[in-house]
């Protein structure tokens, strides 16, 4: 009988530890997808943040900067003729593309755009769509507040 029961507790035991591994791999997996939202709430932050700096910007010339002033400032100070726009610009750190600045033709609209690692987000579009040549899942486009 005790040969029995050790082999009993030996299954019982080997079930509870698969089962801890089954509800690990799906914890694993909700805990990465977590992560992942977090980030994209991160770059869904910066560029709104970003944003309200370039309408500083407009606000002082009258017209947006261009894009390769902004898309070369990415982790960088914005200092323009000794004022400090911002001391950081935020600067993309998981993902492989960099944020994206262009703006319009118009004068008084620009799109920030990012690429989200969470795909199925609602403003994640799938088709995309260009900023500088490539193209990014999330774009805001920006009107500055005109008057005159």
């Amino acid at each position: 009988m005790k040969k029995k029961e050790r082999f009993i507790n030996f299954v019982e035991i080997l079930i509870i530890v698969i089962v801890i591994g089954i509800l690990s791999f799906i914890t694993y997996g909700q805990f990465r997808l977590a992560q992942a939202k977090s980030r994209d709430l991160q770059r869904r932050a910066d560029l709104h943040e970003f944003s309200k700096i370039i309408q500083l910007y407009w606000a002082d010339y009258g017209n947006l900067p261009s894009n390769e002033l902004i898309n070369g400032l990415w982790g960088k100070d914005f200092v323009d003729k000794g004022y400090v726009y911002a001391k950081s610009v935020p600067k993309e750190s998981y993902g492989s593309k960099e944020y994206c600045y262009e703006a319009g033709s118009d004068g008084v609209s620009f799109k920030m755009s990012a690429e989200f690692e969470n795909k199925g987000d609602f403003d994640c579009k799938k088709d995309g769509q260009l900023c500088g040549g490539v193209k990014y899942c999330y774009t805001d486009i920006v009107y500055v507040n005109k008057t005159e």
